[in-house]
């Protein structure tokens, strides 16, 4: 360490030592209680915590928690203690268990978002702060939380943009000078490090001790900041402007084994006889990248589709299909079931009545048929099941016929078939949560993409897993049809 470091932390370490223990990025809540025995089985854990002591919290939380399971409060609280012994994966599922129950408050999702950025996980902290951010643009702690995580992301630019507008907004943070610091320091301007640090320790001189500049450190340093900090600071993020979530470049690399594979993506959004589904395309778009990036040699990107147009695609691509190892399709936009037979819906479509399902909209048999002539692998993942607009003003025709919510569940007949949705059976997804631009699957989708050596059944079960984190436990995706014993990866392992 350098003498200007070893000088404060000395200073700092002396000025704290005798503060109390608390979280470093968390604090544990007495808020009131509806039920008096929460209540003060709560304070006392509180209590527990304040004197150090986070085995006996965590143990008073836990037995809360047996005898009142929905109480969002204590599971928050557990949430901080874990976060305190650096348990971060077992904070987040507190934190989202919470988040389930009701407790979305601010605190809980800056809290969560903290914990992603310890753990590693720098998109879904982006995901929680930004969406703080979007309900109170002139939140202070929600633009640190982005900052620190853009600086594990190394993204130099973003991180000073978002420090620098919560020093704006509440200049007397000085855990946020302390941030600064650390991103000042990664990008090679010490003196500016230096500045920082002095003003955090005139605001607070606990805020610097030796162990927390090493923690700050620690969550900074997912990835090292090669920008420096721009001289001119940039416009801090606009939450309420969604962006898409960071795509892979879209460079194709080998598929495993040399196999030829080919996709056909569809993203529909400008819906003629209802109101504009504002992600489909983005999601397309960004899934079409990471197809490509994943070694898929052809990638046929399509927006809009009218019928017509659509029924072609899917015969065009049935010949490339027939061509191929693996043929996957990738549908978002709407879709319908009818009688339990299942339509996506082509923008073109005005669905007056029930009976027109069957002439305006494309049935899923005729997706499933594009793929099945592939060799190997036949994959059909749809984000088709959001809440949909045509069943209002849809005049039924036949009384004993069934029009569903979401899609209905499928069972391929085709062997090496899977169809994925992103909501199973009769539960509807969200197109976008927060103003986000790309719906929770596309996102999970996207992310696990990434990762070298997934087996496919794994694949999806980590897509279930990060829409259900992404979500609150209120969308769960869904797998239908089977593989025999052979191993698909989507990257080489």
């Amino acid at each position: 360490m350098k003498p200007f470091w070893r000088g404060v932390a000395a200073l700092a370490v002396a000025a704290a030592a005798s503060s109390v223990q608390q979280a470093s990025a968390q604090t544990i809540r007495d808020t009131p209680e509806k039920n008096p025995a929460v209540a003060r089985a709560n304070s006392a854990a509180i209590a527990l915590f304040k004197r150090g002591d986070n085995q006996g919290a965590l143990s008073a939380l836990d037995g809360i928690i047996q005898r009142f399971p929905d109480s969002g409060l204590v599971y928050a609280n557990r949430g901080a203690v874990y976060f305190q012994i650096k348990k971060y994966d077992e904070a987040i599922k507190d934190y989202t268990q919470a988040i389930g129950l009701g407790r979305n408050d601010t605190m809980t999702v800056l809290n969560r978002a903290s914990a992603y950025s310890k753990s590693g996980d720098f998109d879904r902290a982006l995901d929680d702060c930004n969406a703080v951010i979007r309900i109170n643009p002139r939140n202070a702690v929600a633009y640190r939380v982005c900052g620190v995580a853009y600086q594990g992301k190394g993204d130099a630019e973003r991180a000073f943009s978002n420090l620098n507008e919560s020093v704006r907004l509440d200049p007397r943070a000085a855990k946020t000078y302390r941030a600064r610091a650390i991103a000042y320091e990664q990008a090679g301007q010490a003196d500016k490090a230096r500045a920082d640090i002095a003003q955090a320790g005139r605001l607070d001189p606990s805020s610097i001790t030796a162990a927390q500049m090493a923690e700050a450190r620690e969550r900074a340093g997912g990835a090292a900041i090669a920008a420096a900090a721009p001289s001119k600071p940039a416009a801090p993020v606009v939450a309420a402007t969604p962006t898409p979530d960071p795509a892979p470049a879209a460079i194709a690399t080998d598929a495993p084994g040399g196999e030829t594979r080919v996709a056909l993506v569809i993203g529909n959004s400008d819906y003629v006889s209802v109101p504009r589904l504002p992600n489909p395309q983005h999601d397309a778009a960004a899934v079409a990248d990471a197809l490509r990036s994943a070694g898929f040699k052809t990638v046929v990107l399509n927006d809009n589709l009218g019928a017509a147009a659509m029924r072609q695609a899917l015969n065009d691509f049935s010949t490339e299909a027939a061509k191929a190892d693996w043929a996957l399709v990738y549908y978002a936009g709407h879709g319908i079931e009818v009688n339990g037979t299942n339509y996506l819906i082509p923008v073109d479509a005005k669905l007056k009545t029930d009976r027109a399902v069957q002439f305006e909209a494309v049935p899923l048999d005729a997706v499933l048929a594009s793929v099945e002539a592939a060799h190997k692998l036949h994959l059909v993942i749809l984000d088709a099941c959001r809440d949909n607009p045509f069943l209002r003003d849809m005049t039924r025709t036949v009384a004993s016929r069934s029009v569903g919510r979401g899609l209905a569940r499928v069972e391929p007949e085709a062997s090496a078939t899977l169809v994925a949705y992103s909501a199973k059976a009769g539960q509807t997804a969200m197109d976008g949560t927060d103003g986000q631009s790309n719906s929770p699957f596309a996102r999970a989708l996207i992310r696990n993409m990434q990762k070298p050596g997934v087996e496919i059944r794994k694949f999806f079960g980590l897509v279930r897993d990060d829409v259900m984190a992404a979500t609150g436990n209120g969308q769960e995706p869904f797998v239908y049809g089977s593989l025999g014993g052979d191993d698909y990866f989507l990257r080489k392992p």
